[in-house]
Formats: C-alpha cells, structure tokens, sequence
C-alpha cells in the first residue's frame, strides 16, 4: 500500500514539471483533456487489476494524469483572466479541489459500505467515470488561449478610454516564491497527516468527534481560494500571503495550547480557510510574473512543493517515533510557517509605480468573463 501511494506521489511530482512543459508547448486545453484521459484510464485498470507490478505503473500514471490537470487547469485560468481578477480566478479553480474531497468524502464511504467485498473496485470504476465524464465536458466547455486584440471601451468623446493602472505592489521574487512554497508544502502536510492522529492518539478523542472536525477542513477549502484570491487581487500578492501564513500559523498553534473540541474545530476552520488560499495566491503570483512561461514555471514550484510535502511527511512521523509524541510535529509544522511568514515579510521585489499589463480580454469580452 504505501508503494503503491508512493507511486502516485511520484507520477505527481515529476509530470508537475512536465506537464507544465508540455503545457507550455501544446497549450492548456489539450494537456488538461489528456490528463483528465490518462487519468480516467488508470482508474479504469486499477478497478480491473490484480498484479502488483500492474497496479504500481497504473497507479504512477493516475499521479501524472493528476498533475497534468491540475497545472494545465490553472495556467489556462490564468490566462483567460487580467492581474486585478487573476488571484479570483485561480481561486475558484483551486476551490474544485475542496469540492472533490467532499464529493468523494460523501459518496465513497457509502458505496463501500453496501456494495460488499468487492466494492473497492466499483469505487476505482466510479471515479473513472466520472473522469471521463468530465474529460467530455471539458473538450466542449474549455477554451484555449483568448485572443490577444485589445478592445478598450470608448468614452463618450469618442476617445478610447484608458484602463486604470493596477495598485502599486511589492511582489515577491519568483526565488522567494519556490523557497516559501517549499517551506509551506512541509509545514502543510505535517499538519494535514497527523492533526487527526494527534487528536485521538493524544487527546483521546473519539474518532467520530474527530472526524467531524477534520470535516470542518474540507468544507472550508472550498470556498477558500476564492477568498483569498480575491483579497489578493485587492491587497497584492504579497500582502495577502502575509495575512495567509500569520491566520494558518495561528491555527497549527491553538491545538497545542487549548486541547478542547472547540478549539481543535477552531484550527481546523482556520487552517482549511486559509490552505487552498496560500495555492491560489501563489499561482495568481506565477501568472502575474512569469508571461507565456507561466505553465512551466508554475509546473517546477509545484514540484518542488511537493517535494517539499514529501519531507514533511517523512520528518513528521519519525519525529512522533523520537519522542513518542505528535507535540514536536506540530511544532515542525508551526515553525515552518512561522519560517514563510518571515520570508514573506523580507522579502519584496522593489518596483516602481507600473501600469496595468494583466492579459487584454478577448474581443467582444467583458475583462473577467470567464471562458
């Protein structure tokens, strides 16, 4: 089992460079619609399969079909939409992931629990379909690159009005960028692998009640992109990342201190409301610097993200093996948001005042109308 899920953190890690690559050279729309395939196909032969060495390769491709749909997914939104509306863009996207965790948190329990013995496979089918179903939907609904002819609305002297410049922003380097995603892809899945162990092994929860407060994390993510992009459209990249990491750092601190249910469900609010935000103010920052290599440079800081993720992981458990306690891991995981949050406060690209150069609407388009 752990092989098998190494495998897809594997696929995941190197086709997040590559398919930022690939995406780079045969547009968005395709590399979504392939991976969503690739995907959906993997799914298909794990529900069929039995052999190890079958399942190890199909579970390696599902992580790059993975991989591929997320960065292409979010390059394509990041083109579709001008800096002062990127970060919400990018928001909503990434808040699809919250929506699938539920989804699937929801439906799959159910299955398993009346289909029988063999009810896994009908879980690995399902989801095949559904990848397909969306694979359809997308090669319909997606559009590719918008067309770059800027269309500047008229002012009633007939004069074409100018679009207002953009707020004065200290950015981060894009260096900075791939040293904090680091950090953070630690300290995140520090957290997000053993807060609910910590509540029942070490606070002696029970696991229902823990499990409805990790609940409470999956429903905040989902609106949580969306959030933070939009007050990072509003205050800058920078800015809002600031705020981002001092909230989550604040949430891995409470359950350290107060160990009551309400404070555990207090964290779990915080930290979900704010962890798909840090990723969508991140490629937000991605789209704003790095032009039409946006999808190979958001392709890399994903990878080393979970690189950073796959430390995380490993440091955690063997210190909870150390000092036979989940006190020292959370406080890694504190630590290293305490460390982004410094970083951030640092570290600023110093530009002067600059118009606005998001990407110009298609023609015909009204500026943030989604494809």
């Amino acid at each position: 089992m752990g092989l098998l899920s190494g495998a897809i953190m594997l696929g995941y890690l190197l086709f997040s460079f590559i398919g930022g690559m690939l995406t780079t050279r045969f547009g968005p729309k395709r590399i979504v619609i392939a991976s969503l395939l690739c995907g959906a196909l993997s799914m298909l032969f794990v529900s069929r399969l039995s052999g190890f060495f079958p399942l190890l390769f199909f579970t390696f491709a599902m992580g790059a079909g993975a991989a591929g749909t997320n960065i292409a997914m979010a390059t394509l939104s990041m083109a579709w939409f001008e800096d002062r509306r990127r970060g919400r863009a990018v928001g909503i996207v990434t808040g699809g992931t919250g929506l699938g965790i539920i989804v699937t948190g929801l439906l799959l329990p159910y299955v398993l629990l009346n289909l029988g013995e063999g009810a896994w496979r009908q879980c690995w089918l399902l989801l095949a379909s559904i990848a397909f179903l969306v694979a359809a939907m997308g090669w319909i609904l997606l559009k590719g690159k918008p067309n770059r002819e800027k269309i500047l609305p008229s002012t009633p002297d007939g004069d074409k009005a100018s679009i207002p410049s953009a707020p004065k922003r200290g950015e981060l380097t894009l260096k900075a960028i791939f040293i904090i995603y680091f950090i953070f892809g630690f300290a995140f899945n520090i957290y997000a692998t053993y807060f609910v162990a910590y509540m029942v092994d070490e606070i002696r929860l029970s696991e229902k009640t823990a499990g409805d407060v990790w609940a409470i994390f999956g429903w905040m993510c989902m609106g949580s992109g969306l959030l933070w992009g939009f007050i990072s459209d509003r205050l800058g990249r920078r800015e809002a990342l600031i705020w981002n990491n001092g909230i989550i750092a604040f949430a891995v601190l409470v359950p350290l201190l107060l160990q009551q249910p309400f404070f555990l469900g207090v964290s779990a609010l915080l930290f979900g409301g704010t962890f798909l935000g840090t990723v969508a103010i991140i490629a937000a920052a991605i789209g704003d610097q790095a032009g039409e290599k946006r999808a190979s440079v958001y392709g890399l800081v994903t990878m080393i993200h979970g690189i950073g993720q796959l430390f995380g992981t490993t440091s955690g458990g063997y210190l909870r093996d150390l000092t036979g306690s989940f006190q020292l891991t959370l406080i890694s995981s504190f630590m290293g948001f305490l460390l982004c949050l410094l970083l951030i406060l640092f570290n600023k690209k110093r530009q002067g005042k600059r118009g606005f150069t998001g990407s110009p609407s298609p023609v015909g388009q009204a500026p943030g109308t989604p494809p």
